[in-house]
């Protein structure tokens, strides 16, 4: 469907919708002085303004979650600016922030209620092992930049922390079921009631079934999958100022990938293709206690325990996280409100590869203990705030790391807001970088007879690998020059040491007839840079009828010494989009309607690693959009009709990295819900 034929739908529709009599106020939910109001905990590990806080924070609310119309946690991070999402295949998405988007990007940190969503292996997310309820997400805090002085390691470009409702929030009952053309099967049960004076309790169930994507030339992508999740959580008041917090999630995946696997004794493919199912599990439980000492202090303990199980064709791994951490929050006289906290790590891991993929040894256990200090001191009160602070770590291969940072605020006006940043983060090393080896590559040697005709070349860990580190400089202004509209804009300059690099080939066995076969050990040569702007803007228009719009552009330089044969920094600094924009139109031309239209553009880009048949394919800019209209004919009941990806009938957003087999295209989709509340 081109642009001109969806108008030729949505404009009439939008048309009869805006005639219809408007009743009741401000159904947009929030003016946009309020949205300044918004409380935020993910800056300063503390409840503070949106306005007060001296980072690129963007929160997702629970309204925007329900008028997206969106299904994965992923989608959802579209309308962020900063954020670069792509769907890779039907069950994996690439997700980062300010560069560096792979399928195992790993410089951005993700954490659900404060544990951490964290994958040993690559120290990333496997984005489809993660399906919370989207109904019960209260907000979704993205800061765009480094938050490692508070969140530690890994919190590099970015940290999202996704917070679930309390179960105080979630009494009566939630039904909802839903059916289309991609998204096959969508159900989702919840309860909550209270069990005791002050405790309340809930529990959820949901299954989701996905069609798959298609190939370039139109076939299907066989990547279709399911998964299933269920979960509680328990909420309760006790006295003396106490609050606990008890809650779990259990899982289940079975995910269908075509791999391409190399071959070199196949001519001339090299490689075989192999259709795999994939199974991935997991339960993980948190408990949380909370006091508040006093009027001006409060103390919190969480500890969280984490098992993931995942099955491939070329490897298998189990993981095991235990987490446990302390913060004192204490206001110092009137001018220093400091928080504190101590924290440990246990991980342990095993991992069942095959020829493709060895790691040594197969199970391993280390340990992460730090320590955070974060003082905000008021320099005029309510004007010119100073935030100091640092995080010390010791972890088992890199040693101590040391990430401080200093944020200066300025609210120059009732309607301005200045802010400045200096910060220093770290990414560690995964497993994978220090004892993983991993055969991914093959090619055609180019040698004549009786030399084999083809060199294959494998990633290897080192254990010389340390971490990689990032000093950046951020301006941020925040400007609502009428209570109508609001503006938030930020530029950043990254100045990236130590980068992961791979070094010279190493020969490994030697001629066995069909291959040369070399490993390419990682080490941290690469440096680089990278610098942008990012903007956000909220504008009400009626009351009726929001826009908000989100727009970034990024530059990554990369490089590595000219002694260095490693070119592989080259193909990541072009695997991001320059320029991103998304415009979301929200309106309610009655009370019991919603009509919301979003409209994304993503530039051209290139995949990030030169591995595999399509490494040097350029991935096209494409323009979408996606319309929801729902219907709320009594209270507690809500239809909705969502299309999505409507301007075209399929386009790539992005191209297979490791053993994967085939670039996909996302299709035109289109589904239909329905909610119940009681």
């Amino acid at each position: 469907m081109t642009m001109r034929v969806a108008a030729g739908w949505i404009l009439p529709l939008v048309t009869s919708l805006l005639v219809m009599p408007v009743r009741g106020e401000d159904l947009t939910e929030l003016s946009l002085e309020e949205l300044l109001d918004v409380e935020v905990t993910s800056v300063g590990k503390k409840s503070q303004a949106l306005a007060d806080a001296a980072a690129a924070v963007f929160v997702i609310d629970a309204e925007d979650i329900r008028r997206s119309g969106a299904t994965a946690l992923p989608e959802l991070l579209r309308m962020v600016p900063g954020l670069q999402v792509s769907r890779l295949d039907a069950n994996k998405w690439a997700v980062s922030a300010r560069g560096f988007n792979g399928r195992f990007a790993n410089k951005l940190l993700v954490l659900i209620d404060g544990r951490t969503l964290y994958t040993p292996s690559f120290s990333g997310v496997y984005w489809e092992q993660q399906n919370p309820l989207l109904e019960d997400i209260e907000r979704i805090e993205v800061i765009r930049g480094p938050g490692a002085t508070l969140w530690g390691a890994n919190a590099v470009n970015g940290v999202i922390n996704i917070i679930t409702r309390s179960a105080e929030s979630t009494l009566g009952t939630l039904v909802s079921l839903g059916a289309g053309s991609e998204q096959r099967a969508l159900a989702a049960l919840r309860y909550g009631a209270e069990i005791a004076p002050d405790t309340f309790a809930r529990v959820y169930a949901k299954y989701q079934d996905h069609d798959a994507l298609i190939t370039l030339d139109g076939d299907g992508g066989r990547d279709d999958w399911d998964s299933g999740q269920g979960g509680f959580r328990i909420d309760s008041r006790l006295t003396d100022g106490n609050r606990f917090t008890f809650q779990g999630d259990l899982y289940r995946s079975n995910l269908r990938q075509q791999l391409s696997i190399p071959a070199p004794e196949v001519l001339p493919e090299r490689y075989v293709a192999v259709d795999d199912r994939l199974q991935a599990s997991g339960v993980n439980f948190l408990a949380r206690w909370e006091r508040a000492l006093s009027v001006s202090s409060q103390v919190s303990l969480q500890l969280y325990y984490d098992h993931v199980e995942r099955d491939e064709y070329y490897v298998s791994q189990r993981h095991d996280i235990l987490d446990v951490e302390f913060q004192h929050r204490v206001m110092l006289g009137s001018r220093h409100d400091l928080v504190w906290g101590l924290g440990y790590r246990h991980v342990a891991d095993d991992f069942s590869g095959d020829v493709l993929v060895d790691l040594a040894p197969d199970a391993e256990s280390r340990e992460l203990w730090n320590g955070f200090l974060q003082d905000e001191i008021d320099l005029v009160p309510g004007r010119l705030h100073l935030t100091l602070g640092s995080k010390f770590e010791h972890n088992d291969y890199t040693g101590f790391e040391l990430q401080p940072n200093i944020r200066l605020l300025w609210h120059a006006s009732d309607r301005s807001t200045l802010w400045a940043s200096v910060s220093r983060a770290v990414r560690t090393p995964s497993r994978a970088e220090r004892s993983a080896e991993v055969w991914a590559r093959v090619i055609d040697s180019g040698l004549a007879t009786p030399w084999p005709p083809s060199l294959v070349f494998a990633t290897a860990g080192n254990d010389d690998f340390v971490s990689e580190s990032l000093i950046a400089y951020e301006l941020g202004w925040r400007l609502a020059p009428s209570s109508r509209l609001s503006l938030d804009l930020t530029l950043f300059y990254n100045d990236y040491d130590d980068l992961r690099s791979s070094g010279d080939a190493v020969l490994q066995t030697g001629v066995d007839g069909d291959a040369l076969y070399f490993s390419l050990p990682f080490d941290n040569q690469a440096s680089g840079s990278g610098y942008g702007v990012e903007l956000a803007a909220e504008w009400q228009l009626r009351e009726w009828w929001r826009l908000a719009l989100a727009y970034g552009y990024l530059e990554v330089d990369l490089e590595v010494p000219e002694t260095s044969l490693d070119r592989s920094n080259e193909t990541l600094a072009r695997a991001d989009p320059r320029q991103q924009f998304s415009l979301r139109s929200l309106m309610n031309p009655r009370e019991d309607i919603d009509l919301d239209l979003w409209l994304r553009y993503v530039d051209s880009s290139y995949p990030p690693f030169d591995i595999g048949r399509f490494s040097d394919s350029r991935i096209p800019a494409y323009w979408e959009l996606d319309v929801r209209l729902a219907w709320r004919p009594r209270a507690g009941l809500e239809l909705a009709l969502v299309g999505q990806n409507l301007l075209s009938p399929a386009h790539p957003e992005g191209y297979p990295e490791a053993f994967a087999a085939l670039p996909l295209e996302v299709q035109r989709g289109v589904y239909a819900s329905v909610r119940l509340e009681f």
